[in-house]
């Protein structure tokens, strides 16, 4: 039987070995429309949007290794993240994180499936455009609430 979290710290287990054995339990995620086979964790890839909207909510840099599309190289970027957008691309709708590269010194898109790690520096940054990655959800009804009033 799965143990909660709580339970681990009272026997006095690590915490990095209790994660590790949940990622190890995991279910492996498939491909929707594709026959290859399954690869990642789900609990991988909620991490990383984890990351991302961490960095976000404290506005400090992140540093992404990711995977180019056209390439299949990997590069590291350290960037601000912005915003998620749905766009339709040659191989099908994909879920993107839109970021200013900081060495660059200009905006990119990156798929979310090729992204491969996600950490956060100490480094703050002042937003030049509205955040939209960690919004509440219930922000815009709370101001038309107010407004309607």
């Amino acid at each position: 039987m799965a143990r909660t979290f709580e339970e681990v710290l009272r026997d006095g287990i690590n915490r990095s070995l209790f994660i590790a054995e949940m990622e190890g339990k995991a279910q492996r995620r498939k491909p929707v429309r594709t026959h290859a086979p399954a690869s990642g964790t789900l609990f991988a890839i909620r991490n990383k949007r984890l990351a991302i909207r961490e960095g976000a909510l404290r506005r400090v840099q992140i540093i992404i290794s990711y995977t180019k599309i056209t390439t299949r190289s990997t590069h590291k970027y350290r960037v601000c993240p912005y915003e998620w957008k749905y766009r339709r691309l040659r191989s099908g709708r994909k879920k993107m994180l839109w970021a200013y590269d900081v060495d660059d010194r200009h905006i990119k898109s990156f798929v979310q499936a090729n992204i491969r790690n996600v950490s956060l520096t100490d480094r703050k940054f002042a937003p030049l455009w509205p955040i939209k990655i960690a919004m509440h959800f219930l922000l815009p009804t709370l101001v038309l609430f107010f407004i309607l009033r």
